[in-house]
């Protein structure tokens, strides 16, 4: 099942800074938002803990989220 909106995507963590974000996906992968990093992570696989990273073009949370949801919609379904 396909996410229809960004406001769909299940936040699972926020950092106290606001500098790192989670977001599980409907299949239950792991993504991650890094400020530091600019950079959203995609978990190789469900538990593993190792990330495949994503440079954003601008690195903010709403640039963080539309990748994130991109990635659920394309490498997920």
């Amino acid at each position: 099942m396909a996410l229809d909106r960004i406001k769909d995507l299940e936040q699972t963590f926020k950092s106290t800074n606001s500098n790192v974000y989670e977001w599980k996906s409907p299949s239950r992968w792991l993504y991650r938002y890094e400020r530091a990093r600019g950079a959203v992570g995609m978990e190789t696989g469900p538990g593993t803990g190792e990330f495949l990273w994503y440079v954003l073009n601008k690195n903010d949370l709403k640039s963080a989220k539309r990748k994130v949801f991109d990635l659920i919609n394309e490498d997920e379904f």
